[in-house]
């Protein structure tokens, strides 16, 4: 009776975190120099200057540990711990000249990185940014010999890159553009069309791939298309099928450029439009219907480069004008109704990109692609955060391979294993008392514990306090 009240509450705390807002970490710059600021819930203001960065930057976020992709000119990723984002845990060079534009994670100790000034993708060990190896991706180039690899999504074990494929023989201009499955257990790639010679990425309806949003079943993907040509805008991919399902919302909708986009749900998104005198706005989008809404009230009308959806909040990153640079910061809107709730709230430099500093759910794909296999599950930890003891819930199905579960730091080294070898079909609750596997009590701080099964894994996070 105690562990099943215990459950319930921690069901009712996770309930809470999921509508709870996140810390936000921004990146900011002049395009001179680069800062970091975080925001933490409920603060006043956020806290400003905290590490000096390149000036062309984007930041993400992975199982407690922030990574900001400093882009041409460093051609690095920098490393940083939340708690302490002034002082960098790493930073490793992914080659000179390489112009990185994002990073996926397939685990802890397995990331990839694209780079749109080469023509592989890079495969690379988080933990000390040790080069796992790269895949080739020139079969995908256009004319100048780059494809021009940009933002990426992992959905299960399918990493989705896109291809921007921008001609610059030809003033950047793209005449197509595709979309490039890996699979990440084996990294081939994946062909979209057997039935074709050689192995074939999926061509996208429009060009000038941007955000790559995974929801369920779909891949949503904000297109550029040519700028001050209304070709583009939100394009839906089906990856039961692997067929584009064509545009959702439309640039002509749009009456204007899009060129950032974030989704509440399948059915509900934010796009920044940018018209032809370049002014910008933040529209809300109907992917059910394709309607267009009017802008959001509040916006400077100014470059406007990222939008983050943080639980019940959209967060924009709004960068004045030259006339009223004065307001720039984040906006704050109700993310169901684009009613603007604060902002601007000023972070140092103007903002250039936002990570909310938490882990997404899985979709719908990647909860059924993670169960099949062998029918296994790795539940949530209760009590977490704990402060001694936490418990580990987890199911193997019939005929599932050799169980390993094993508990990792925020850099992802081993700090305890707590199974390793066969489990009878069943349910169990195991538990870690915060010790490593010398017996020597371990720090506070964010762990990661992950159940594997061949190459099968899930993972959880879980947060010591003493």
């Amino acid at each position: 009776m105690e562990k099943m009240l215990a459950w319930a509450a921690c069901l009712s705390l996770l309930a809470t975190q999921a509508t709870a807002e996140s810390p936000l970490m921004v990146l900011t710059s002049d395009f001179q120099t680069g800062s970091i600021a975080l925001l933490e819930p409920g603060a006043q203001a956020p806290r400003i200057d905290l590490l000096t960065i390149h000036s062309d930057a984007v930041v993400r976020y992975y199982q407690g540990l922030v990574y900001v992709i400093n882009r041409l000119g460093q051609d690095n990723i920098l490393v940083l711990d939340p708690a302490a984002p002034a002082t960098p845990l790493l930073q490793f060079s992914v080659g000179n000249g390489s112009n990185p534009q994002d990073i996926e994670f397939a685990s802890p100790q397995k990331a990839y990185i694209s780079r749109n000034n080469s023509t592989s993708l890079l495969i690379v060990d988080p933990r000390d940014g040790s080069s796992l190896g790269e895949i080739d991706l020139s079969a995908f180039a256009d004319g100048d010999g780059l494809p021009e690899l940009a933002e990426m999504a992992l959905v299960g074990t399918q990493l989705y890159v896109a291809c921007q494929r921008l001609d610059r023989d030809a003033g950047w201009v793209a005449s197509e553009s595709f979309l490039v499955a890996v699979d990440t257990r084996t990294d081939q790639v994946v062909d979209w069309d057997p039935g074709q010679e050689g192995v074939q990425g999926l061509r996208l309806q429009s060009v000038n791939p941007g955000n790559l949003i995974p929801l369920g079943s779909r891949l949503y993907i904000g297109q550029t298309g040519q700028y001050g040509v209304p070709d583009g805008g939100v394009e839906v991919v089906d990856l039961d099928t692997g067929r584009s399902l064509g545009l959702a919302v439309s640039e002509a909708d749009l009456q204007g450029d899009l060129t950032a986009l974030a989704l509440v749900s399948p059915q509900q998104g934010y796009a920044v439009v940018s018209a032809a005198d370049f002014s910008n706005s933040v529209r809300p989008v109907d992917l059910a219907t394709g309607q267009v809404g009017p802008p959001l009230e509040g916006h400077s009308s100014g470059y406007t480069p990222d939008l983050e959806v943080d639980g019940e909040r959209l967060v924009v990153a709004d960068r004045g004008t030259f006339s009223d640079p004065g307001r720039a910061g984040l906006l704050v809107y109700e993310a169901a109704t684009g009613r603007l709730l604060a902002g601007p709230i000023a972070v140092g430099l103007p903002p250039l990109s936002i990570a909310a500093l938490a882990d997404n759910q899985p979709t719908a794909v990647e909860e059924e692609t993670l169960a099949r296999p062998h029918q296994a599950r790795l539940g949530e930890a209760y009590p977490n955060p704990f402060n001694a003891n936490t418990l580990i819930p987890l199911v193997v199905g019939e005929g599932a391979a050799p169980v390993v579960l094993v508990v990792y730091d925020a850099l992802g080294r081993q700090v305890r294993s707590l199974v390793a070898g066969t489990l009878s079909a069943g349910s169990y609750v195991l538990e870690w008392d915060g010790r490593d596997d010398r017996g020597q009590g371990v720090g506070s701080g964010p762990y990661l514990v992950e159940l594997r099964l061949g190459d099968w894994h899930q993972t959880r996070k879980l947060l010591l306090l003493k």
